[in-house]
């Protein structure tokens, strides 16, 4: 179960909020109700067989996410009244305000997810007040806040990576290479495959110089694909995309079992795999 939430403004001077669980508390704010965190809805388009029955699927799409939470109010009547509790939620939860949601629970990793406040309503002449916020998340998923890092060697790729991505829907992951003592450095080939769960995906590019002042970074996160040599001194980057193969995939994990590895024509040098899971639902 949720044990806590808490909630990020995009003004300086606001801390993160913490919101207390749904069991009754002291807390001047605490949460009755939220809706919006079960997966959201898939839109599925198909068009109609010319002869016999049902459809043939064309596409789908998540769109989304809009969570709603019923807050109550508890002031302590000494520093706090209903007014100045309401007034400090506006901080964070004024219409068309940016703001991100941290989950904790029983059962999963603490999540974060952000969005933007879409409606605020408060019964404030209610003996007992409460308050709805709707907020729109426009990229539905809950990501973990912490990064799941593995390190290992270049070789010829018969060393291989099994880890189990414990996500609930697909992610892109970020992969560096940087020399060692074993391989200072290499211009050649690098070789990227990502088996999710069974049939490999390979990502090739030719050539890629790792040295002391320069290393190879590639993110196959969606919206967020790169391929390219970064800089060691200034982080300066030199973009390989005309030098991705031409039958290259750009990777992603499926829930379950993943297997990694990467290629060269040297090996030693110093690879490094880390992504966030991400979760459809809490």
């Amino acid at each position: 179960m949720i044990t806590k939430v808490e909630v990020f403004s995009a003004n300086p001077s606001a801390p993160e909020l913490p919101l207390a669980g749904f069991m009754p508390s002291s807390d001047p704010i605490h949460i009755r109700n939220i809706d919006g965190l079960d997966p959201v809805k898939a839109d599925i388009t198909s068009t109609a067989l010319a002869s016999g029955r049902g459809e043939q699927p064309q596409s789908s799409t998540v769109g989304k996410r809009n969570i709603v939470f019923t807050l109550g109010l508890n002031p302590n009547w000494a520093d706090q009244t209903m007014s100045t509790l309401r007034q400090m939620l506006y901080r964070y939860f004024m219409p068309q305000a940016w703001t991100k949601l941290r989950f904790f629970s029983d059962h999963l990793p603490t999540v974060d997810i952000e969005g933007e406040v879409e409606d605020f309503k408060a019964n404030m002449f209610s003996q007992d007040p409460e308050i709805m916020v709707s907020i729109l998340c426009h990229k539905p998923d809950f990501i973990e806040t912490d990064a799941t890092i593995y390190y290992g060697v270049v070789d010829d790729g018969s060393t291989e990576l099994e880890f189990d991505y414990t996500g609930s829907v697909a992610t892109g992951f970020e992969v560096r290479i940087a020399q060692s003592v074993a391989n200072p450095g290499y211009n050649g080939p690098l070789t990227i495959v990502m088996k999710s769960p069974v049939m490999p995906q390979t990502f090739e590019v030719d050539p890629v110089l790792v040295n002391g002042a320069q290393y190879f970074k590639l993110s196959t996160v969606k919206n967020a694909k790169r391929v390219s040599s970064i800089a060691v001194a200034d982080g300066a980057v030199i973009n390989l995309l005309a030098k991705m193969g031409d039958f290259s995939e750009w990777p992603q994990m499926e829930p379950g079992e993943n297997v990694f590895s990467v290629a060269a024509e040297e090996p030693g040098q110093a690879w490094t795999l880390a992504y966030f899971n991400r979760y459809g639902g809490l």
